[in-house]
C-alpha cells in the first residue's frame, strides 16, 4: 500500500521543527535552510544528470518552479517562522493545510467546499486564535511566527495539485531528483539576502539536527511523498496531512519540553479535532445516506 509511504514522510517532516531547534544552536535559519538542500542534493547529484535527461524540455521550467516553491519558499517560511515561535504552535499550523486545500480548490480551481468544510475551517481558525491568545501565558509564541508557518501552509497548499500532475508526467524518482537540485539552486540568492548571521557554532546537536533534516526530512520523506501521492486523490493526501501536527506536538513536549498553556492547548486540540472529524465526516454521511 502506497500510503504508508506519505504517512512515513508526514512523521519524517513533523519532526522536523523539533530537529530545527536544535541546529538553531548552531547556525542561522536561513543558511540551516541552504545546508538542508544541499545535503539532499550531494545525495541525488550522482542520478541527476542521468534523470534530467528524461523530461521533456516543455515541462523543465515547470520543474524549476516546483523546485523552488516547494522547497526554499515553503522551508524558508516554516524555518523562519519556527525561530519566532515554539515548535508546538508551528506545527498546529500545519493542521491548517487540509483545509487551505480545500479553500484554494474552492476559489481557484472549481472545486466546490462543502458546507461541512467551512464549519470545520471556522472552528480550526478559532483553534489557532485560543493558540496564540493563550500563548501570551507563556511567551513562547509569536503571532508573526505562527503567521509565516501557516503562509508556507498556502504556498504547499497552492502547489499540491501542479505537484501531482507533473509527477505524473515524470515520476516519482525523476521528480523528487530534479527538483531537489533546483530548490537548492534558486535557494542561494535568498540566502544570501536573509542570512542575519554567518558563523557555524559547531555542536553536536546541532550537526545531527542538521544531518536528520537534510537526509531524512529532505531527501527521503519527499521522495516517500513523491512516490506515495499518485496512489491517492489531492484531498485524501491533505486529510493524511491532519495526522502531521499530532506527531510534532507530541514530538515537541517530549523532546523539547515545551510548556503549553491551557488556552493553548484547547486551540490545538481544536485544530486537530476538527480537521481529523473531516477527514472521515463524508464518510460517515455516505453510510448514513
Amino acid at each position: 500500500n502506497l500510503m504508508r509511504y506519505i504517512l512515513i514522510a508526514l512523521f519524517l517532516w513533523s519532526s522536523s521543527f523539533v530537529a530545527g531547534k536544535y541546529t538553531y544552536s548552531m547556525l542561522d535559519p536561513v543558511l540551516m535552510v541552504q545546508l538542508r538542500l544541499l545535503i539532499a542534493t550531494l545525495i541525488v547529484l550522482p542520478m541527476f544528470m542521468r534523470v534530467w535527461k528524461r523530461v521533456p524540455k516543455e515541462v523543465r521550467p515547470q520543474v524549476w518552479w516546483l523546485g523552488f516553491l516547494n522547497y526554499p519558499a515553503i522551508f524558508l517560511l516554516q524555518f523562519i517562522g519556527l525561530s519566532h515561535t515554539s515548535a508546538s504552535s508551528a506545527s498546529t499550523m500545519l493542521g491548517l493545510e487540509p483545509f487551505l486545500v480545500v479553500l484554494i480548490g474552492h476559489f481557484f480551481l472549481g472545486d466546490k467546499a462543502q458546507t461541512h468544510h467551512w464549519i470545520f475551517g471556522l472552528i480550526a481558525f478559532l483553534g489557532v486564535v485560543m493558540l496564540i491568545y493563550g500563548g501570551e501565558e507563556t511567551g513562547n509564541i509569536s503571532l508573526l511566527g505562527c503567521g509565516l508557518v501557516l503562509l508556507a501552509g498556502v504556498v504547499f497548499a497552492s502547489c499540491l495539485r501542479w505537484t501531482q500532475k507533473v509527477i505524473v508526467q515524470l515520476t516519482a524518482q525523476v521528480y523528487t531528483t530534479s527538483s531537489i537540485v533546483f530548490g537548492t539552486i534558486t535557494c542561494i540568492p535568498f540566502t544570501l539576502w536573509l542570512t542575519e548571521s554567518w558563523p557555524i557554532h559547531w555542536n553536536w546537536q546541532g550537526v545531527a539536527g542538521l544531518l536528520y533534516i537534510g537526509i531524512g526530512c529532505s531527501w527521503l520523506a519527499y521522495y516517500l511523498w513523491n512516490k506515495g501521492i499518485n496512489s491517492v486523490d489531492s484531498n485524501l493526501a491533505g486529510i493524511l496531512v491532519s495526522l502531521e501536527p499530532v506527531f510534532a506536538i507530541i514530538l515537541a513536549v517530549l523532546l523539547l519540553g515545551e510548556n503549553i498553556s491551557p488556552l493553548s492547548w484547547l486551540g490545538i486540540l481544536a485544530v486537530i479535532a476538527t480537521t481529523l472529524i473531516s477527514s472521515v465526516y463524508p464518510r460517515l454521511i455516505r453510510r448514513a445516506s
